[in-house]
Order: C-alpha cells, then sequence, then structure tokens
C-alpha cells in the first residue's frame, strides 16, 4: 500500500510539473530560437536616362528622358561580382566593370532577358552604318558615387557630357532610338569613332526610345547621355 501511495504522488508531482512548463511557454524543442521580426529593406536596380542634343553653337535641340530596363544578363553579372568576384562563366567580357554607354539606331525594343553584347541589330552581329540599324558607338565614362542613406540606395551616375557622341556628316547615320551600358568596347572604330566591329561584352542595361520621338542628329550636334541607376 505504501508503494501504491508512493508511486501515485509521484505520478501528480509529474503532472503539475508538465503543467507548470506548459505554461510557462517553454518548448520540449529548448534548442530552436526564432528571430525577432524584423523589417525588410527593398532592394531593386533602377535606371533612368536623360538625353540631350546641342547643336554646333552649343544651343539645346533636343532634351528625352525615361526609364531603363536592367537585362537578366546584367543581374547576373551583378550578383557574380559581388558574390564570387569571378563572372567569366556569365559575364562575356570578364569581370570589367560596365562603364560603357552605348548608342544605336535600331527600332525593335529590347527585353529583360536579353544576354546581347551589342544594342540589338537587323545586320548579322555588324555596326550601324548608312542604310543599316544597329549600334553606332561607345564611349567609356568614370562612374560617380552617391552613398546610400537611410532613405536611398546608392547612385552611381555614368555621364558622357564631359565628352559627348559628336556627329559628321559621315557619322550621323538615322535617329538614336536605344541606349545600353556594357563592360567593355566596341573592338574598333573609326575616325568618327562610329564602331566598325562589335567585339565582345555583356549588357548590363537597356533604354528604348519612342518610335515616334527618337533622337535625330544632324552634322555638327553632339549627344550627351546620362544614365543614373539606383541600387536598393
Amino acid at each position: 500500500m505504501n508503494r501504491l501511495k508512493t508511486i501515485v504522488l509521484f505520478a501528480g508531482i509529474f503532472g503539475i510539473g508538465l503543467g507548470t512548463i506548459s505554461l510557462s511557454g517553454v518548448s520540449a524543442t529548448s534548442m530552436m530560437v526564432s528571430a525577432a521580426p524584423q523589417t525588410q529593406a527593398g532592394f531593386d536596380m533602377l535606371g533612368h536616362v536623360e538625353y540631350k542634343v546641342l547643336d554646333e553653337s552649343g544651343a539645346i535641340k533636343q532634351y528625352l528622358q525615361g526609364d531603363n530596363i536592367v537585362v537578366i544578363g546584367g543581374k547576373d553579372c551583378v550578383a557574380r561580382h559581388v558574390f564570387e568576384n569571378s563572372t567569366s562563366a556569365v559575364c562575356a567580357a570578364g569581370n570589367n566593370e560596365f562603364q560603357f554607354i552605348a548608342i544605336g539606331n535600331h527600332t525593335t525594343a529590347l527585353t529583360p532577358v536579353n544576354t546581347l553584347s551589342a544594342l540589338e541589330t537587323t545586320s548579322g552581329g555588324a555596326c550601324a552604318s548608312s542604310g543599316v540599324s544597329g549600334e553606332m558607338a561607345r564611349k567609356q565614362v568614370v562612374p560617380s558615387f552617391t552613398p546610400a542613406t537611410g532613405g536611398t540606395g546608392t547612385i552611381v551616375v555614368l555621364d558622357t557630357t564631359s565628352a559627348p557622341f559628336n556627329f559628321g556628316a559621315g557619322n550621323a547615320t538615322g535617329a538614336i532610338m536605344q541606349s545600353g551600358i556594357f563592360n567593355g568596347d566596341n573592338a574598333s572604330k573609326d575616325g568618327n569613332g562610329q564602331c566598325t566591329s562589335l567585339g565582345t561584352a555583356s549588357m548590363f542595361s537597356v533604354q528604348d526610345l519612342n518610335s515616334d520621338t527618337g533622337i535625330t542628329v544632324s552634322s555638327g550636334d553632339s549627344l550627351s547621355v546620362k544614365w543614373t541607376i539606383t541600387v536598393g
């Protein structure tokens, strides 16, 4: 009988103990720790492009602006730069910086899946020339950076204003319809700076102008292209 009372008493104490653990909120899986709720900061790469055409006297002839598309290949390259520092498997020009602004006169819009090494062409991969649409020219620029703050992301600016695209009788080949950012230059150019061989590079982003509002240039004109990329 005493042995039975002892067993009953132990069972009662064990039951009370379990109830206390349950009420206290302690889990049997004590090694599992949940993270405190946090506000997720958005991360994206947004671009804005401005075009300014000056005549030979320096007067503004035309001004256009619009947003861009960061293509799939560009996103892949950026991720490789940040986390691997080796882009040979994704970027055609390796881990070169995206510091080259290209302009072209092709009229078909590009899409976010493009991983092209040049602006769109209809000439079998050749550069633009009289009567043929494609990439017209490409310039390297030195980017400027504005660090991120609590309310804004990092701002990167690529601007050809100090060394614009210049046009003469030999290279004013139709309306300018596209601009893009690449990580390499054309393979070769003529004396006017016009593309004569595309070469190998990777596209980061592209911006297509409306077919009704393309940029028309004449001999003596200059074109400045300014890209502003916001990261985050």
